[in-house]
């Protein structure tokens, strides 16, 4: 039997009013116990902004659900980067884990009144109702006072809400001066049962009102299994420059393995790689850990890209096609597309017309047309940029296709990725969150170009169309899921890295190194949190999180 929330991701606001009785407290804490088991019990997911003194209630609830066989990614604990700096916080974060998934999100620094904000608008973003109960500030300094304000965020994204203001606190307050948030609740319920509800303190009533009525919205639970995420890791092509892109790998699966973790690629249900980020997609999906694919930029890239070739690159293909190849068959094998852990989205382009193209693994009964396709000819599909490769040409028992470089229309291949988990994979697009790596960039400026005709745009045109198609998908993709489902890493460089230049892998890897060390605590915490992708090979689209 299908439990009744399954999918629905349901956002608790609130804290201990500063000032609350003892008979405020109870109530309060009995309320979160009570409303948090029913919601773990019915297949929701609990979402909430971690504040200390819901700590021992929601523990209590958790702790239960895990015990009885539950996942701990039911009930995820947002907290603000703010509070995830010393070692304190550290030790308060690993034991939440025991029982839940902690998100950390960065905070605005300097300001206040405004640093919670991010952490605010992910889980309004990241949830399909919420509840709001105590909070605090309100007769004090409402500027800090956060329940109302993650009210209004949840509201302006039309979302449905249920205010609990007998209880006192910043809601019993925010509903005494606006008293027309009940006509904007958008629970399917009326003012006057709103009302009702906002006054009510029994807390055995409240919880069976508002879970059953929570069943009745039409909230995204279709195709949805559980709480978590749908995971996309995309990696941009640029050449040499992804020896960037898997020292940036490379060092998350390290201090991921030193602190316990395991199976970098297996936290993702999906990796898109375009030109050298098809390279590490596929390599990743075959087993090849990143430090082994950095190995393959390190030893491999000079032998790749030679130098010296200026000369012969304005008559021919700068780079011997064959000899990439005859290197991918040594680190590849023979090993088919299909046979990678995770699904893959390969951008390329159909050389006759120049149509845009992605090879996909067969992950849904509509994307079979590549399931007999090799490794090798998949990465050189998608490499095989004009003038520096030939085209790839793949051959079947029904005819002989030339592909070309996927980075003609997708270098940084966020959108085709998307596009397969909404079309293909029926995916709803507020259950994504993406994770995009870039191969570095500069701050080149165009202008210097401008009025020059040919000669003046010959040595820079590349790197604008590159540049332009870059930040167009980064922005798109923002568009589609808001920042707070897509989390970019890439690094400016003082001077442009060549797609060739073999003399700066050693600073692109020391770069990546630096990068991934940065950005551990972000990216652990909201993707590489121990749960993985259920195997696509069983045939379930979007499946459940399964804990190491």
């Amino acid at each position: 039997m299908r439990a009744p929330l399954l999918g629905i991701r349901v956002h608790l606001s609130g804290s201990i009013p500063e000032d609350a009785t003892d008979e405020q407290v109870n109530s309060i804490s009995s309320f979160v116990e009570r409303f948090a088991l029913a919601v773990l019990r019915d297949g929701g997911t609990l979402v909430h902004g971690s504040h200390p003194s819901f700590d021992i209630p929601l523990k209590a609830a958790a702790g239960r659900f895990v015990a009885g066989g539950g996942s701990r990614d039911a009930l995820i604990l947002v907290r603000a980067q703010k509070f995830a700096t010393t070692s304190t916080q550290f030790h308060e974060i690993e034991a939440q884990r025991q029982y839940s998934t902690v998100q950390i999100v960065p905070a605005i620094v300097g300001d206040i009144t405004r640093s919670l904000v991010p952490m605010r608008e992910w889980m309004a973003e990241h949830s399909d109702v919420m509840v709001a109960i105590g909070g605090r500030h309100w007769e004090i300094n409402r500027t800090l006072a956060g329940v109302p304000e993650e009210v209004e965020e949840t509201l302006a994204r039309g979302k449905p809400a249920f205010v609990l203001g007998g209880f006192g606190g910043a809601i019993m307050g925010y509903l005494g001066t606006h008293s027309t948030v009940f006509s904007r609740l958008r629970n399917g319920l009326t003012i006057d049962e709103n009302r009702a509800i906002a006054a009510n303190t029994d807390s055995a009533y409240l919880v069976n009102r508002i879970i059953s009525q929570i069943q009745l919205l039409p909230l995204i639970r279709e195709s949805v299994k559980g709480g978590r995420l749908f995971r996309i890791l995309a990696l941009d092509g640029g050449g040499l420059r992804g020896t960037f892109t898997a020292a940036v790998l490379a060092k998350w699966d390290d201090m991921l393995k030193s602190g316990g973790g395991n199976d970098l690629v297996k936290h993702f249900d999906l990796v898109a790689g375009t030109s050298t980020g098809a390279i590490l997609a596929i390599g990743l999906g075959l087993g090849l850990t990143p430090l082994k694919i950095l190995e393959f930029y390190r030893v491999k890239g000079p032998q790749i890209f030679p130098k010296d070739r200026r000369l012969r690159h304005w008559i021919k293909s700068k780079h011997e096609s064959l000899t990439l190849a005859a290197i991918l068959a040594q680190v590849f094998g023979d090993k088919l597309i299909r046979q990678s852990c995770c699904r893959l989205v390969i951008p390329t382009v159909r050389a006759i017309h120049g149509e845009a193209e992605a090879i996909v693994t067969p992950h849904s009964p509509d994307r079979t047309a590549f399931s007999d396709l090799s490794a090798v000819k998949a990465a050189l599909a998608s490499s095989a940029a004009p003038t520096y490769f030939d085209e790839a040409v793949v051959e079947s028992s029904i005819a002989a296709s030339s592909y070309l470089d996927g980075g003609i229309w997708a270098n940084n291949p966020i959108l085709p990725a998307i596009a397969e988990a909404v079309r293909h994979l029926k995916v709803p697009l507020g259950r994504i969150d993406v994770l995009s790596v870039g191969t570095t960039g500069n701050e080149v400026d165009f202008t210097e170009s401008l009025g020059k005709g040919k000669a003046g745009w010959a040595h820079s045109s590349a790197d604008l169309f590159f540049s332009a198609q870059q930040h167009g998908a980064g922005m798109l993709a923002d568009s589609f899921l808001s920042p707070a489902r897509h989390l970019r890493v890439n690094q400016q460089t003082p001077s442009e890295i060549k797609f060739d230049d073999k003399e700066a892998i050693d600073d692109m890897a020391l770069l990546g190194n630096d990068v991934g060390q940065d950005s551990f605590l972000t990216v652990r915490s909201r993707f590489l949190d121990g749960f993985h992708a259920v195997d696509w090979h069983q045939g379930d689209s979007t499946g459940s999180a399964t804990s190491e």
